[in-house]
């Protein structure tokens, strides 16, 4: 598995045989001088398990109108439609991003039960102790991750539906709902049914979602793409890509700039160059 980062952020990519299952392994170390505090933003995923390391300080996150505090030391927060505002004193984090088909294969049920929501890892697996404490005793993370969601894959047989859909939910050239519907000869109102059950949100959203991140790493990592870049993302102009701004960081492009932390354009270069895409 390939690595690259260091100081503050790390992330590394996963096996082959892992691939269609986890999008990736990350850990985020967070020095914080003492009585202050650090925030910063994450931006909408799939599903994400995080575990904080031994000494760390309690971390909240905020998603939309719901907040969590403290999240727990074992953490699964389920696939986001917002931007994940984060409060920490300092510490160490260290997780992996959960893809739709690694959900089923890993944990399978109905993922909309925890969209936008955090909950304890064990409260899905009852050896979630296993994986902290590898992690505590200092295995490297991606080592640890690796193997004990690898031991996990199997559990449940993934619809292959799922994989056919996220590569459309992944293709730019797909912008409409009733093309992702003919592919699969589902109508429309099955289709919601199947993604809210498997990605934790409707077709519609999940489409918008990918757009706006597509567009928004493309802003922030060059400026000066601007126009051209909202263009590729598939935004007609800058005020229906305002909107979406509002509606998944809770605040125009500009507002967040001035509001995310220190690490945020970090974590996207480095994933960027170790996992291929910013986000």
């Amino acid at each position: 598995m390939e690595r690259a980062g260091g100081q503050p952020i790390d992330y590394w990519r996963v096996s082959h045989e892992l691939a269609p299952f986890v999008s990736g392994y990350h850990r985020y170390r967070v020095p914080v001088p003492p009585g202050m505090t650090m925030r910063d933003v994450l931006f909408p995923s799939w599903v994400t398990i995080r575990i904080a390391m031994p000494g760390s300080e309690a971390w909240s996150l905020r998603l939309g109108s719901r907040r969590f505090d403290p999240v727990p030391q074992a953490a699964l927060t389920g696939p986001t439609s917002y931007a994940g505002y984060v409060e920490t004193r300092g510490g160490t984090l260290v997780g992996a991003g959960i893809l739709p088909h690694g959900w089923a294969a890993i944990f399978g049920g109905d993922v909309s039960r925890i969209a936008n929501r955090v909950v304890p890892l064990s409260s899905l697996d009852p050896d979630a102790a296993s994986l902290e404490a590898a992690i505590g005793a200092g295995e490297r993370p991606d080592l640890a991750l690796e193997a004990w969601l690898g031991a996990r894959i199997g559990r449940y047989v993934p619809d292959p539906r799922i994989a056919r859909i996220f590569a459309m939910l992944d293709d730019p050239a797909v912008s409409r709902i009733e093309t992702v519907a003919e592919a699969l000869a589902m109508p429309q109102r099955v289709l919601a049914e199947f993604t809210r059950m498997h990605f934790g949100f409707t077709p519609k959203l999940l489409l918008r979602r990918g757009r706006f991140l597509r567009a928004l790493s493309a802003v922030l990592t060059h400026p000066e793409q601007g126009p051209s870049a909202l263009s590729a993302a598939g935004y007609w102009d800058r005020s229906h890509f305002l909107r979406d701004s509002h509606a998944f960081l809770g605040c125009s492009v500009r507002d967040f700039v001035k509001r995310r932390g220190p690490l945020n354009q970090v974590a996207m270069n480095v994933r960027a160059e170790v996992i291929g895409s910013p986000v």
